[in-house]
């Protein structure tokens, strides 16, 4: 470390940021919102810094509020926006980050579902909306009205998970972090494999 700096600040004169600079393994360290981790006999694998991770839950909380009366397609207009933007800067990850945009898409959807639940108001209206998206009504019935649950409980509630389900809110406009990324390595992929098996049928 003490070489590398010296280097920097006196060859190249270059000031080295020493709050952000360390000896460390790769996988440990954020470098502009990315950390890599080494495969054996490969590349390695490019994907998100915590710092990353932890923004990108909060970036969806400050889109996803519970409060405001906005409708549903005002709120999933601009958490559409930001993903694409984000999905943009991102777009070099490797497939590890799956787990993570699986993650983000099923909480964006429950952050959805509470609004959602919020907008019906009453335990009545809501037992009634999900009748109608297809829940059985005793099973709507007795879901609602079991217990004291708050609307961010319910919003998991297997009753409204079945009722609002991620059908309900591609319909009206939600892309999924994950299938946009999907469609960003199918295209890095299939040129690879397309001149594979040209070779092939040369050989």
């Amino acid at each position: 470390m003490d070489s590398v700096v010296a280097f920097i600040e006196r060859r190249l004169r270059l000031q080295v940021n020493e709050a952000k600079s360390a000896v460390a393994r790769p996988e440990t360290r954020h470098f502009l919102g990315f950390r890599l981790r080494p495969q054996e006999g490969g590349p390695p694998e490019v994907l998100l810094s915590e710092r990353s991770e932890k923004r990108l839950r909060e970036r969806v909380r400050e889109l996803t509020p519970r409060a405001g009366g906005r409708s549903l397609e005002a709120v999933i207009h601009p958490i559409n926006v930001y993903l694409a933007g984000w999905a943009g800067f991102f777009r070099i990850c490797t497939v590890g980050i799956e787990r993570v945009l699986q993650t983000t898409d099923a909480h964006i959807r429950r952050r959805l579902r509470a609004i959602v639940l919020r907008h019906w108001k009453t335990k009545r209206t809501t037992a009634r909306r999900l009748i109608r998206l297809g829940v059985k009504p005793k099973t709507a019935w007795r879901r609602v009205y079991e217990g004291r649950k708050s609307w961010w409980a319910l919003s998991h509630d297997p009753a409204v998970d079945r009722g609002l389900r991620n059908a309900y809110f591609a319909e009206r406009g939600l892309t999924s972090l994950l299938e946009r990324f999907r469609r960003t390595w199918e295209a890095i992929i299939a040129p690879a494999q397309l001149t594979l098996a040209l070779e092939y049928e040369r050989s």
